[in-house]
């Protein structure tokens, strides 16, 4: 019985005795089945035509130029969101969404494998056959002189360049995709004549083209009916005494899916970055040029072969490079510290990721405004705590209007005249602030006479508390707001104004060359 007993316990605790079984090093060769579980099947995505495809219609000289910057030592953080429309992105990815989902199935399961293992510094496998002749055949895209290896091997650093690659990919895609969805859903919203409600609420358009439309009217508003549709409009969902996102627009496409897993890749990312600088400084593995000391030609050293470098340094050089703020810029400070160096800011994050801790990055500066210089501050804030969620409503945020501000302003004729007059003016009464800054919780006003404050936040509730943010940006002007509106005004004007003009010759010019 004792010995049924000890088995038993044996099975359920064996992981924890033993450890986690070791990552598959195996060769990879043409008779290898690889599955999206395994680790080493970013040597199949890396293989796969389709890959060649994307990167050939995003580009090749831009994916050449994003590969030389990183053997070059020059860190880029761009996606491919940064260099191109993101339509643009989905017209080119979306013939290819059976790959993508591949590259998805992949993240979800052998990366996570691979970046939850603790030996995963240690690991390298060899590439044979046509799955090496293809990656071979990329860096001779790159310079056809380079010699093919006899032996290639994926290393540590090899994955997590391969890794970061794809989950840019991957996530540009799908971030192209959301993009799609919110210029639809907001063209619904500024669209009259649409009658698709796929995004907008069809009650919540119908009382908003109302009261516009009798708002319309002039002298001939009767606001009694702007009420009864206001009033409308805040019922359509809770709370009744709000009008926020919510009440104009249904979830999809403002909810974020996986967003844990999304903030799980982050997390990958950044540790892997810092881990391959802890590899490159690693004596027994790589010599004072980057390559491995045991002569095995890797991913990573083919590839820097290819772009002719004298050195292959994927992190090491960049995560002690300085920052250097300019000097318009002010100072910039991440959780309370300034950061000095790369690494400063990847450690950081690092710490707070995926679900642990949060990030502050603060950045204080001076700006003129119409030959005046003002002080201003900018805050970023990211709860990582409270956004490790399989799903983010995008609509629970702190963009409304509370129903009180609509019962003042619309009382009467006289009531919403003066008040939209005082505001484009810029002479708002200490009434006028004080319902702004009670019902409109997006901006930030402060009245007081010795540290005055204009500003706007928007932020991402937890859970529909306006009061515990998840996420937030939020920007302060330190100037009295009588001061300020009347020169945004006058620089806006004069922006639209000067826009106009150059509109307008640049037409003239078209004309007399036809």
């Amino acid at each position: 019985m004792l010995t049924v007993i000890f088995l038993i316990v044996l099975l359920a605790t064996g992981c924890a005795l033993f450890g986690p079984e070791p990552l598959p090093n195996q060769p990879v060769t043409d008779q290898t089945k690889l599955e999206a579980r395994d680790p080493r099947y970013v040597i199949e995505l890396l293989a796969d035509e389709e890959l060649a495809t994307i990167s050939q219609e995003l580009s090749e000289p831009l994916l050449a130029k994003s590969l030389k910057d990183i053997f070059e030592g020059k860190l880029s953080v761009k996606t491919l969101a940064e260099e191109f429309d993101l339509s643009q992105i989905l017209d080119i990815v979306l013939p290819h969404e059976t790959f993508i989902k591949k590259i998805e199935a992949f993240l979800n399961d052998g990366a996570k494998k691979f970046y939850t293992h603790p030996e995963r510094q240690n690991y390298i496998v060899e590439i044979q056959g046509e799955r090496k002749d293809k990656i071979v055949a990329l860096a001779k895209r790159i310079n056809p002189e380079v010699n093919a290896p006899e032996k290639l091997y994926m290393d540590y650093r090899d994955f997590s360049v391969a890794y970061n690659m794809l989950a840019g990919l991957y996530y540009s895609y799908i971030a192209a995709v959301q993009a799609d969805h919110f210029e639809k859903a907001w063209k619904e919203v500024l669209t009259i004549t649409s009658t698709d409600t796929k995004f907008v609420i069809k009650d919540a358009r119908d009382y908003i083209r109302a009261i516009l439309f009798e708002l319309a009217k002039g002298p001939l508003t009767d606001f009694s009916k702007v009420r009864e549709y206001t009033t409308n409009l805040l019922s359509i969902n809770n709370p009744t005494d709000l009008l926020n996102m919510a009440d104009i627009l249904n979830p999809e496409p403002f909810k974020l899916v996986n967003v844990n897993k999304m903030l799980d890749a982050l997390k990958w990312s950044v540790m892997s970055y810092l881990e391959i600088g802890a590899f490159e400084n690693n004596t027994s593995i790589i010599d004072d040029k980057g390559y491995r000391k045991d002569g095995k030609e890797s991913i990573t050293t083919l590839f820097a072969k290819a772009f002719e470098m004298n050195e292959c340094f994927i992190a090491k050089n960049v995560l002690e490079n300085k920052l250097e703020m300019p000097e318009n810029l002010g100072t910039l400070k991440l959780n309370g510290k300034v950061p000095e160096k790369v690494k400063d800011v990847l450690e950081e994050f690092n710490k707070a990721l995926p679900n642990v801790g949060m990030i502050e990055l603060t950045q204080e500066a001076t700006m003129s405004l119409l030959f005046d210089e003002y002080k201003y501050k900018f805050i970023y804030t990211l709860d990582f705590r409270k956004l490790y969620k399989d799903s983010i409503d995008l609509r629970d945020n702190n963009i409304g209007i509370k129903k009180a501000f609509f019962d003042t302003i619309f009382a009467s004729a006289d009531a919403y005249n003066g008040f939209t007059q005082r505001l484009a003016n810029g002479q708002l009464t200490n009434e006028d602030v004080s319902l702004i800054i009670n019902n409109l919780p997006f901006i930030v006003l402060s009245i007081d006479p010795n540290n005055p404050s204009t500003g706007v936040r928007f932020q991402l509730n937890n859970n529909g508390n306006l009061n515990d943010p998840a996420a937030k940006i939020e920007f302060i002007l330190y100037a009295k707001y009588t001061e300020v509106v009347p020169k945004v005004s006058s620089a806006v004007k004069t922006f639209v104004i000067r826009e106009g003009l150059k509109q307008k010759l640049e037409e003239m010019l078209k004309t007399s060359q036809k």
